[in-house]
């Protein structure tokens, strides 16, 4: 596979990613479904920061990286590691819940992740 090919399907999913997650924490805010809300403000409060922090940084590594520019590929490294963790962490507590569809879909995320990780560490050491 191209090199060109593989760094903007790479930067076009962490950019999905991000918007996912945005998009996830807008619907649940906005349907009321975070009961950490009241059970445990602190917490959740500092959890909504950091996936908002990810997010974000997911959308502009991915564009970064696909405008080629010089802070595109650290901000990409940065994003896809943040994500990992996210997605590492949350199939955590969704597999405590026995809420298997999101404990299988968060795995598949974090392997998805790494091989994209993985890939764009060996075209820039130039390896691939």
């Amino acid at each position: 596979m191209n090199i060109i090919v593989i760094e903007l399907i790479a930067s076009i999913y962490i950019i999905i990613i991000g918007i996912a997650m945005l998009s996830m924490w807008i619907f649940l805010l906005g349907k009321r479904e975070v009961p950490e809300l009241t059970t445990k403000p602190t917490q959740i409060y500092f959890h909504l920061a950091a996936e908002l922090l990810t997010s974000i940084t997911l959308i502009f590594g991915g564009i970064g990286f696909i405008l080629n520019q010089p802070w595109g590929v650290a901000l990409f490294f940065i994003s896809i590691g943040m994500a990992i963790y996210s997605t590492i962490n949350a199939a955590g507590n969704y597999g405590q819940l026995k809420d298997w569809p999101m404990f299988i879909i968060l795995n598949v995320f974090t392997i998805i992740s790494l091989i994209f990780a993985t890939m764009i560490i060996l075209i820039e050491f130039q390896i691939l």
